[in-house]
């Protein structure tokens, strides 16, 4: 209308979508880890993954490289 303020366009978006499945997401993460390896020989393992003392070597080296996380 005249004189009236605009609608937003946000507004036309929707309900926001459901939240992912962890399932999915942990899948998607092992896939992408697997081709990793096949592909580039690059091994991918979260540090509570590694014993000790290595986790704790590996992810001092990684936040001093990448930050903290």
């Amino acid at each position: 209308m005249k004189g009236q303020p605009s609608i937003s366009p946000i507004y036309r978006e929707g309900a926001p979508a459901a939240p992912p499945d962890p399932i999915d997401a942990w899948g998607r993460v092992e896939a992408l880890r697997r081709r990793a390896w096949r592909d580039a020989g690059v091994i991918s393992v979260r540090p509570d993954e590694l014993p000790e003392p290595l986790a704790g070597l590996l992810r001092q080296w990684a936040e001093e490289h990448y930050g903290s996380g």
